[in-house]
């Protein structure tokens, strides 16, 4: 499997106008791509899963895509998948990524692990976020497989998760909120609120697609 956050944080401020708006992506030694992989390890129960290694870098051109009218990303993730693996030879990957979800009520999107902000002053809070996309690779042709099937309990079960709060999304006390994005990567509190979150985040995920 290839877990691929890239251990990065995003820090989000959005304003109540554009000019409030920032974002940042913050490098962090918190482990998320080794929590990655332990939850898949076990959400795979006696299926063997190994780790395929990358360099630094390497999914950069995924995330940072050069500008275009077009982009084809299930192409591109399928392209850059077959360059990560090389030669492992592996009958399937499964590819864990930063994905993007929209905030409701917003036209801002919200991408991979991260922190937002929203407000001025007292009328102001936080949210950890952790939008995470999983692919399986076909081994041998590098196509992008189908999912766990979508049943119609499932989207009702998935609706009804989301009726009064946002699965995405966990709220936080404003104090966790970096006063400096860069100081992201020292908070201990927000490391570990971080992680916890991500962990149940994965937990809820990853099981359907090793029960195909």
């Amino acid at each position: 499997m290839i877990a691929g956050t890239g251990d990065i944080f995003v820090v989000q401020k959005i304003g109540l106008t554009v000019f409030g708006n920032d974002y940042a992506e913050v490098p962090v030694s918190w482990g998320l791509d080794d929590l990655v992989f332990a939850r898949a390890r076990a959400a795979a129960g006696n299926t063997p899963v190994r780790r395929i290694s990358y360099a630094k870098g390497a999914l950069d051109s995924y995330y940072h895509p050069k500008s275009g009218l077009f982009r084809n990303q299930r192409q591109e993730l399928s392209n850059l998948i077959r360059q990560v693996a090389g030669n492992a030879g592996c009958e399937r990957y499964l590819v864990i990524m930063r994905s993007e979800g929209q905030l409701d009520g917003t036209n801002q999107s919200l991408s991979g692990i991260g922190i937002f902000s929203r407000g001025v002053g007292l009328i102001s809070y936080a949210y950890v976020f952790a939008s995470i996309g999983v692919t399986w690779i076909d081994g041998r042709t590098f196509e992008v497989m189908k999912g766990p099937a979508v049943t119609f309990e499932g989207v009702m079960k998935h609706m009804a998760d989301n009726f009064t709060s946002n699965e995405l999304l966990q709220k936080v006390d404003k104090s966790m909120f970096p006063e400096a994005a860069t100081d992201s990567a020292s908070n201990t509190a927000l490391r570990d609120t971080t992680r916890d979150f991500l962990t149940k985040r994965l937990d809820k995920i990853l099981p359907p697609y090793f029960a195909q």
